[in-house]
């Protein structure tokens, strides 16, 4: 069941001035619920409410003891697995996040000007604007950076660095927040054992679900599917007239005495990136 966020808005924009401690209880669950439906777990029109999360919220006390973080990525991984499907033009999810990921690791596409470091990391772009104007051309050159995308231009440690190390509280670093990695059913830990027996017993069991398959002597993609892949996906973003050379062409003599009707085609890149083929672009 869903309720219109405009409505919901506009009945719990203002706390009332004498409001009671329930009144601000109740406040704050409107306020976390538009939180959760809009931000979070959005849908691809963020216009509706959804109001499965209020059994979460009946408690205040107990919304800090739920993992939000490990939601929002299991939902955010969710809605880009639907959003490869080339039926798809709209993407939903905590895109905020998304897009800090994008900059944090793809130099290549992060604006500049944002050189402050704060925490959350996220907080890093909160102030970046895009501009409205030449949309198209950027849409444009954001897919050609894809295309041509190597293994350098991808950021593999970005928060390893003193600048983000000084700004991460002491309390998420310390052992006690990790104890739960920590754990693995053995020793003197019984806790996972006796509460995912069925799992702990599927793992046991893992040599009777081995499936046994041939050897071949190349395991790279066959010829069928080669053809089926060609023929439902796209190898790259860019349309074809971005990977033709820039560079003018110096017409011959012979060519600028038949006028420039006669004069050569221009001849395309042949060395064409194959980072797209390389990072497996399918939408």
């Amino acid at each position: 069941m869903t309720v219109c966020y405009t409505w919901f808005h506009e009945r719990f924009r203002v706390l009332p001035a004498d409001a009671t401690d329930e009144i601000v209880r109740i406040y704050a669950r409107a306020y976390i619920l538009m939180l959760l439906s809009s931000q979070l777990f959005a849908d691809k029109n963020a216009n509706r409410v959804h109001l499965r999360w209020l059994p979460y919220l009946a408690s205040l006390d107990d919304l800090g003891r739920y993992s939000w973080g490990s939601v929002a990525l299991a939902w955010l991984y969710r809605c880009l697995c639907r959003g490869t499907n080339r039926n798809v033009v709209n993407l939903a999810g905590p895109l905020q996040l998304l897009q800090s990921w994008i900059f944090w690791r793809f130099s290549s596409l992060r604006p500049s000007g944002f050189n402050i470091f704060g925490f959350p990391l996220s907080s890093r772009w909160a102030k970046y604007l895009p501009r409205n104007d030449a949309v198209d051309q950027r849409v444009m050159a954001t897919r050609l950076c894809l295309d041509r995308l190597h293994v350098h231009d991808f950021v593999w440690e970005p928060y390893s660095s003193p600048e983000v190390t000084a700004v991460v509280h002491p309390e998420i670093l310390v052992d006690e927040h990790h104890w739960l990695h920590a754990k693995d059913g053995r020793g003197g830990d019984r806790w996972f054992p006796r509460y995912y027996q069925e799992w702990h017993q599927h793992w046991e069991d893992r040599f009777d679900s081995v499936i046994l398959v041939d050897r071949v002597a190349d395991p790279g993609p066959s010829a069928e599917y080669l053809d089926w892949w060609c023929r439902v996906a796209h190898r790259f973003l860019s349309p074809e007239v971005a990977f033709q050379d820039p560079r003018p062409i110096l017409l011959t003599e012979e060519a600028r005495h038949r006028g420039s009707s006669q004069a050569p085609p221009r001849v395309q890149v042949v060395d064409r990136p194959i980072t797209g083929e390389w990072i497996g672009v399918g939408v």
